[in-house]
């Protein structure tokens, strides 16, 4: 009698584990990629402090990636985007020197004379982030894109729709060799991504990252998710933030740096020795640059020189109250971190870093305290 009890004991037990894989399954959704993704119920998005998106936040599987809630709609019209042969992509984690890279890559495609007019426009203008899509559903900006951008998109798009991929139509219209930017993973592309595009991935000391992502976030209007320094990186720690976790986003990329069409750089290097890493950008990209021309460029793209030139984002995204240098372009440095870090910080970071690259050959000594 009493075996017979454990027995309906186990199998009701089976029953409400089969009955919640079943409802797991039922709430994942799947991605062109092969990728599965949740939406966050609204209990979590508020101890998270993302309830600030007009359609919520999904979770990307196997890791538990955050997006914003309109991100799989757009990751499927990236997936299915057509690329050509001579496109460029700029791919970082967020605040790992995107912009920097990105105004490098397209001067040496477009502007290797520093004469041509487009140079002295926004970046933003010139180089479509193909990832900022689903940043639109922020709930400040009242249902729809910056004015400055809606412009720009009704001018070189009539009579298309912006809820269909603001960015994406624009980068469909841009002429060629595009020079794309993306904070997706290489794995939300198509597997044979690399075989027809070129990709220049930038990584960044996660210390430093994290000190150029609160302080972005924290000039923005009113922006939750950043509240202390200790808690954003708690967050980054945890793989709580927006685009994903920092280390799996590296590593997919590190993991395809032999392949012939991937270069990937670190920040610190290009700080250390700009006209080494441009060098080697040169025959990546096959622009046969003289050295003269790549001094040039070296000065042009400089961390001065660009801010000098003005912001690559409009007044109406920063606090105009703010009494704190927000801009774009803060410092541009590296070692940042050791003006902002409490000893248990860097500790704290120290062990996440070591954790990570323990299984791996990644070279981040400059990224542990000394």
């Amino acid at each position: 009698m009493v075996e017979a009890g454990s027995r309906v004991v186990k199998i009701l037990k089976a029953l409400q584990t089969l009955k919640g894989t079943i409802k797991l399954i039922e709430m994942s959704k799947q991605l062109l990629s092969g990728h599965t993704y949740e939406e966050l119920k609204e209990e979590e998005l508020k101890a998270l402090d993302l309830d600030h998106f007009d359609h919520g936040v999904v979770r990307i599987q196997p890791e538990g990636w955050l997006y914003p809630g309109t991100a799989p709609i757009y990751l499927d019209r990236l997936y299915n985007m057509e690329f050509r042969s001579d496109d460029v992509i700029v791919k970082t984690f967020p605040k790992c020197g995107t912009t920097w890279m990105q105004e490098i890559v397209w001067t040496m495609l477009h502007n290797p004379n520093l004469d041509n007019p487009k140079g002295d426009e926004f970046l933003w203008i010139r180089s479509e982030d193909i990832s900022l899509d689903m940043m639109f559903d922020l709930k400040l900006l009242k249902g729809q894109p910056p004015n400055s951008y809606l412009k720009k998109f009704n001018e070189a798009c009539p009579g298309k729709k912006w809820e269909e991929g603001l960015s994406l139509q624009l980068a469909e219209v841009a002429k060629s060799p595009r020079v794309l930017k993306s904070h997706f993973y290489l794995s939300l592309y198509p597997d044979d991504i690399l075989d027809r595009i070129k990709v220049v991935y930038v990584a960044r000391n996660p210390k430093d990252m994290i000190i150029s992502y609160f302080y972005f976030y924290e000039a923005l209007k009113p922006f939750p998710m950043v509240s202390t320094m200790e808690d954003t990186q708690k967050r980054l720690i945890d793989g709580q933030i927006l685009y994903g976790q920092y280390w799996s986003h590296v590593k997919q990329a590190w993991q395809k740096r032999h392949h012939p069409n991937l270069h990937f750089v670190f920040y610190e290097d290009m700080k250390a020795d700009i006209m080494s890493e441009l060098r080697k950008l040169n025959e990546f990209l096959g622009t046969q640059l003289s050295e003269e021309k790549l001094e040039a460029i070296a000065q042009y793209t400089s961390f001065s020189s660009m801010k000098a030139r003005g912001e690559p984002l409009q007044d109406d995204v920063f606090h105009k109250e703010n009494k704190r240098d927000v801009t774009f372009f803060r410092k541009g440095k590296t070692g940042d971190w050791k003006n902002h870090f409490t000893p248990e910080l860097q500790k704290k970071m120290d062990h996440w870093i070591k954790e990570n690259i323990a299984d791996t050959d990644l070279n981040l000594k400059w990224a542990l305290a000394e």
